[in-house]
């Protein structure tokens, strides 16, 4: 991963400089000096303010987010959320899911958010944790040492025994952010996995970045590097991520202030699989009812409806999902509180 120069532009050649002959009589005056140092001046100002333009380029997580929040997730049966605030810093939350593929389940969670606040919507640090009635346990540790410095620390247990821990650093510079994995390592039979990831902005509009992945199990080891790049304007954002195994391309366009559409397609040469999913959402700001509708090429239709029972602080959630190549449908009803 290297790190991308740019050179400050040389200062323009002026006519003074070239030794351009006087103009003939009756004519504008040569630029003066001080002109010829202003236009200067404006050029390396226009310079700084491109670089000044030049955008943190987020998380390596986020980068096709923008497309997979625009599908929609249906519901295989019931779902009741209940989330209460104790103070300001600590709340709580209930969830408990009634599906027909699946046992019913009970998750009981619970969250701390520190008085460090650093944005309007961040605050730090963050614990969170979640138990249901299996005995799974998930626990997160997230933390902002400095500027542009956070970490984060994830535990997960089953009924008492250890199952995983992971740990993430990231650090998000002007216009790069650089971040590395570590998880279930063993020093001991020298297992686990290593990820690190670059990401840099080259222009307002374009990011490119890497990221290596290594992971080692017993006397099998092998690593797989991609490359990602996206271009973003105001309308639309467009990904890529590839690399030897695998195929990761989406597209998200804004349509209009309550239209956002999105195609994704996803490949990968170890499965033997291919899909592309194309989705759609439309905001009703009158209604407060959001719609989302997909359909991909495994000949799925997918749909839900969220509706905000304002001013109660309750949502109310339909979804839908027919399966034409294996002949199965699924509806599901959800309701959050708080």
């Amino acid at each position: 991963m290297g790190n991308l120069h740019v050179h400050a532009a040389q200062r323009p050649t002026t006519p003074l400089d070239i030794g351009v002959p006087p103009p003939p009589p009756l004519t504008a005056p040569p630029p003066t000096a001080s002109a010829s140092s202003g236009e200067a001046s404006e050029s390396a100002s226009g310079n700084g303010d491109e670089k000044r333009k030049l955008k943190n380029p987020g998380a390596y997580d986020e980068l096709h987010r923008k497309a997979k929040d625009v599908c929609p997730v249906p519901l295989g049966g019931c779902k009741l959320l209940i989330t209460k605030g104790l103070s300001p810093h600590f709340s709580v939350n209930h969830t408990l899911m009634l599906e027909q593929q699946q046992p019913s389940s009970y998750t009981f969670g619970a969250t701390y958010v520190g008085a460090k606040q650093v944005s309007p919507v961040e605050s730090f640090p963050v614990m969170m944790g979640e138990m249901d009635t299996t005995g799974a346990l998930n626990s997160q540790i997230i933390h902002l040492w400095r500027k542009g410095l956070r970490s984060k620390f994830i535990i997960q247990s089953l009924r008492g025994r250890f199952q995983g821990f992971q740990c993430d650093l990231e650090y998000r510079g002007p216009s790069y952010t650089a971040a590395a994995v570590l998880a279930n390592p063993d020093f001991l039979s020298l297992s686990g996995m290593f990820v690190a990831n670059y990401q840099q902005s080259v222009s307002p509009h374009l990011v490119l970045g890497s990221e290596l992945m290594y992971q080692r199990s017993g006397i099998e080891q092998g690593g797989l590097l991609s490359f990602i790049a996206r271009y973003s304007t105001d309308t639309f954002i467009a990904t890529a991520t590839v690399s030897r195994v695998a195929l990761h391309l989406s597209y998200y366009h804004k349509g209009t202030p309550n239209s956002q559409t999105s195609v994704e397609f996803q490949s990968s040469s170890l499965n033997q699989e291919s899909s592309v999913t194309a989705a759609y959402q439309f905001d009703f700001p009158k209604a407060n009812v959001t719609f989302r509708a997909a359909v991909d090429t495994n000949w799925q239709v997918m749909s839900t409806v969220e509706k905000k029972l304002l001013p109660l602080p309750c949502s109310l959630i339909l979804s839908g999902l027919i399966n034409h190549r294996k002949q199965k449908c699924l509806f599901g009803i959800g309701l959050t509180v708080g």
